[in-house]
C-alpha cells in the first residue's frame, strides 16, 4: 500500500458558519468578570456598574470567535 503526501500550505480565518462573538469583561482589580454574552452592551454595562460600586477602573475585554482552518488552494465559501 502506497501514501501519497504533498505539502500543503493552510490558511486559518473566521468560520462562515460560526455564532457570534461572545465575551466577556473581567475586572483586573478583583477577578470578578461579567457573564458572557453575544450582546456587546452586557458586559459594558456590568463593567460600569461594577465600577459604580468598587471604584475599580481597569479591565480586560476577553473574545471568543469561531475559526476554520482549510487548505490555502480552497477558496471560502
Amino acid at each position: 500500500m502506497k501514501k501519497i503526501l504533498r505539502h500543503v500550505e493552510w490558511t486559518l480565518g473566521p468560520d462562515p458558519e460560526r455564532d457570534p462573538p461572545a465575551r466577556y469583561v473581567a475586572c483586573k482589580e478583583c477577578a470578578q468578570r461579567s457573564p458572557v454574552s453575544t450582546v456587546r452592551a452586557n458586559p459594558d454595562q456590568w463593567a460600569l456598574e461594577h465600577s459604580g460600586q468598587t471604584r475599580h477602573r481597569r479591565y480586560r475585554e476577553c473574545v471568543a470567535v469561531d475559526l476554520v482552518t482549510r487548505p490555502s488552494h480552497e477558496e471560502a465559501p
